[in-house]
């Protein structure tokens, strides 16, 4: 049985359902809002330009390099963006949510990791507005990792996280669940309590602040905890959802009222 060994705290990574893709109705210059703020489309669009602009800079550079060497111009690879308008209103969202978070728990975003170490792990660059707020989201789960109260895990929560683990493919489909739920290690067992804790709390700050999404950005959610499965990929386990408030439309309609967040 491969239990739940690999159980690691990943990135903050959108997984997008894409659903109600219509347009934004009344507010298409709107990517979401938090209560009365808003993420415009322009903030988005100059986070992702800029990842765009370095890289086709980057591009170009390499071309006219390899054409004086004797190379062909079609020997540059395409140019591919590894990030998308999903992901950057992710990170914003979250950014938000994990802020008020910690303001409600009177901590400060942790020092590490750094803009550089998640530069490096993830070949982003370090001057990136993004790879900087990626790395915010960070900092401020490890501040909170320490301060919330560890939650008692419910046959629900383990049942969850053993059945995303067979889907995922972390764990052998042939092991019961008893049989996993009674072998689940001490270290796991207390990494799944601080984190189911950690969205429990993160999930009523997204309903209390009624998160809603442009339908073209789909549900979003942010895994806060993920296993690896044997052919090395990620396994979410413990997410937080940004569907919206569950008494009230999740997408949004009217944002004429709000302010931008800065």
């Amino acid at each position: 049985m491969r239990r739940a060994r690999r159980i690691a705290s990943t990135a903050v990574v959108a997984a997008i359902a894409v659903t109600g893709l219509s347009a934004c109705q009344q507010s298409p210059d709107v990517a979401a809002y938090v209560g009365k703020q808003s993420i415009s489309e322009d903030r988005v669009e100059k986070i992702l330009d800029q990842v765009r602009d370095d890289l086709t800079e980057a591009r170009s550079k390499a071309a006219a390099t390899g054409e004086a060497g004797g190379a062909s111009a079609g020997a540059v690879s395409p140019l591919v963006m590894p990030i998308k308008q999903q992901d950057v209103v992710n990170t914003l969202l979250s950014i938000d949510v994990l802020s008020k978070a910690a303001q409600a728990h009177g901590v400060q975003a942790a020092a590490e990791p750094t803009v550089d170490q998640v530069a490096q792990s993830r070949s982003y660059s370090a001057t990136w507005e993004y790879t900087k707020l990626y790395t915010q989201t960070f900092q401020l789960r490890a501040a909170l990792q320490s301060k919330v109260t560890p939650a008692t895990l419910t046959d629900a929560d383990l049942r969850d996280v053993y059945k995303r683990l067979i889907a995922g493919g972390a764990a052998d489909p042939s092991t019961p669940y008893d049989q996993f739920a009674s072998q689940l290690s001490a270290d796991n067992k207390k990494l799944l309590e601080t984190y189911v804790a950690m969205r429990n709390e993160l999930q009523d700050i997204a309903a209390d602040a009624k998160v809603k999404l442009n339908p073209r950005y789909g549900n979003q959610q942010v895994t806060l905890l993920s296993a690896q499965s044997a052919d090395g990929k990620d396994v979410p386990l413990v997410v937080v959802s940004f569907a919206g408030n569950a008494d009230e439309a999740p997408y949004v309609t009217d944002v004429s009222a709000v302010t931008t967040l800065g």
